[in-house]
């Protein structure tokens, strides 16, 4: 940078500086500086002070305050934080001023009013504390924001969050509490402008305690949920569970046998749906062997299972299943070198069969407290079980045959491109079900994937899955990206998915697609966009278009984001940030946006 003071040194610590003027411009350029009267910088205390401080942006005066302190170092500091300013269609202009308070080294808290002119004033606040000694660490964060008498609601909003872990004296022994409360339905997607907060539905109101001692773990908790309803499209709030209790055992070699095992007790509570309890043992012992070229593995449990039900769930109020599980899987591995483009990879082929049979027990009559159908991808392909949670446990006479080929870089052995295939072959129809028609095929739809960075420049990911009876295609997935440089990247990806089940059982198309980009126009101007549409809903779910400059020692970014919160609510808003290097950014941030939203993303300075 380039300064132009008068330097006097008071002592060893302290020195005076009148008429001053600091800049990380490269001389002789000037862009932007900061000029005060009178600076004293105290290496002692590492603190600055400036008086009549202005921050000049190619001449004109942008920021000014009589008094000015800030930390020499990277130590914290109490004091004003940049404020942020920004535009929404669901909020207006907005400006938030917040005041930061170093109250000790392990605690601290901010403050921050945030002005919206289509709302009001919100008051935010944010509490972190850190206890104990360097082998005991306790801590935790408390946030709350309070809006009164919401401009366009008529009605006080407020946000509530508690996060603290603390470890209890014993080794292996913790509690937690994670407390979450908003005042209405709507509060995100009304105040909240990334699609991570204004998509949440369920917020946790839980605390638990732990214990992890060897392959043993214990969690013993509370929990409790907040739904948030949007009217258009109401989901079945979730089961309280007061409490629950969970014991896990990981695999664990003993005698030659590898033994594991999982066992919990839960109380579900719900204002609609059936209450109850539920206890469940599954033990398991496996039999592995495996050699770099092979691994074979056979498994056998058996999944114990007892609800006690309200009385007035059927005469059996309290029934209870033993089913046994038993899978085998094999598979081997062939490497080869293969020259391709002049450069020798290590090719791989690497047959898998995995056999699953489970006998059938009638569960369809049962509740369903916390289980769902899982998804249909290779991992799930080559599971036991076809149900994610304990309250069904699918029979299945069945068997995957499946295959995978990756190219290895040569030297560090990092995969460059993994093509995979795999089916299942039934060999019973199917009689357990989870709000869904049985299946009657004897195989199932085959799924085929491609994924790799085949070049420097060059990633592409692709899955398809086919159903061969009806010769329709159910699901079509595709993605490239080219990053030629840093500061260079495209993204497209295309999604199908023709009927998609969620847990309630109601089925939906899905059919997407997605575009992404940075792309510098010439050093100085880089275009970044991305759209995100909805063919079946012919309705955008995210769109963004900005740009920014990059003058070497400062930058400009200008952000329009539109998010679709809720599904008949869009929300429009606008950033635009000045950022000088070395000295602050100004202005509404859109580098976590610009970060999340466009693969491959780097600040242009």
């Amino acid at each position: 940078g380039t300064q132009t003071i008068d330097v006097v040194r008071q002592n060893a610590d302290r020195y005076e500086i009148t008429d001053g003027r600091y800049t990380t411009c490269v001389a002789p350029r000037d862009d932007w500086y900061l000029e005060t009267r009178a600076l004293e910088l105290d290496t002692g205390r590492q603190v600055g002070t400036a008086l009549d401080a202005t921050v000049r942006f190619f001449g004109a005066p942008i920021f000014y305050s009589p008094w000015v302190d800030f930390p020499l170092s990277n130590e914290r500091k109490s004091g004003f934080l940049i404020p942020t300013a920004g535009s929404s269609g669901a909020r207006g202009v907005e400006l938030s001023l917040p005041y930061y308070f170093n109250l000790a080294p392990n605690y601290d808290a901010t403050v921050t009013p945030r002005f919206m002119s289509k709302r009001g004033l919100q008051l935010g606040g944010q509490f972190r504390y850190l206890f104990g000694s360097d082998a005991w660490q306790n801590g935790g964060e408390a946030d709350a924001q309070f809006l009164r008498n919401d401009r366009q609601t008529g009605e006080d909003r407020y946000a509530l969050v508690w996060r603290h872990q603390q470890q209890l004296g014993v080794p292996g022994l913790g509690a937690y509490v994670d407390l979450n409360k908003v005042s209405d339905d709507k509060y995100f997607a009304d105040l909240a402008d990334r699609i991570a907060i204004t998509s949440q539905t369920t917020l946790p109101r839980e605390a638990g305690v732990s214990y992890v001692n060897g392959p043993w773990s214990l969690l013993a908790r509370v929990q409790a949920f907040q739904t948030l309803q949007d009217p258009n499209a109401p989901i079945v709030p979730p089961y309280d569970r007061l409490p629950q209790v969970i014991g896990t055992l990981a695999e664990t070699d003993w005698a030659g046998l590898t033994f594991s095992g999982f066992g919990e007790y839960a109380r579900f509570r719900s204002n609609t749906l059936t209450q109850g309890s539920r206890t469940v043992l599954y033990p398991q012992v496996a039999w592995k062997r495996s050699t770099p070229g092979w691994f074979f593995a056979a498994r056998t449990g058996v999944h114990l299972r007892r609800y006690d039900l309200d009385p007035s769930y059927a005469e059996d109020n309290t029934p209870t299943l033993a089913i046994p599980i038993t899978s085998v899987d094999a598979g081997l591995v062939f490497e080869r070198d293969w020259t391709l483009f002049g450069t020798t990879f290590t090719h791989t082929l690497e047959p898998r069969a995995y056999y699953v049979y489970i006998p059938y027990h009638e569960q369809n009559s049962l509740p369903v407290f916390d289980s769902a159908i899982d998804d249909y991808n290779f991992g799930q392909l080559f599971t036991e079980n076809r149900y994610l949670g304990n309250d069904r446990i699918g029979d299945a006479n069945q068997l995957t045959i499946g295959v995978a080929s990756r190219l290895l870089q040569p030297g560090t052995g990092a995969e460059r491109l993994r093509v995979a295939l795999a089916q299942r072959f039934y060999f019973e129809a199917q009689r357990v079900t989870l709000n869904e028609v049985p299946r009657s095929a004897s195989s199932s739809d085959i799924l085929l994937a491609v994924e790799g960075r085949i070049s420097d420049a060059w990633a592409v990911a692709g899955l398809v899955e086919q159903n061969l009876d009806s010769g329709k295609n159910e699901r079509f997935n595709v993605a490239a990206r080219y990053t030629p440089s840093p500061g260079r990247a495209l993204s497209v990806s295309y999604r199908y998915t023709r009927q998609l089940v969620n847990p309630t059982g109601e089925s939906s198309e899905i059919k997407q697609i997605d575009l992404a980009a940075q792309w510098p126009v010439n050093p100085q101007w880089t275009l970044l966009g991305r759209y995100n549409y909805s063919i079946v809903d012919s309705k955008v779910l995210e769109a963004l278009a900005g740009v920014e400059y990059n003058g070497d020692c400062w930058a400009l970014r200008a952000v329009l984001h539109r998010l679709a919160t809720t599904v008949d609510q869009t929300n429009t808003s606008f950033f635009i940030q000045l950022e000088l290097n070395g000295l602050a950014r100004v202005g509404t941030s859109p580098l976590d946006l610009l970060r999340r939203s466009v693969p491959g993303y780097v600040s242009a300075n």
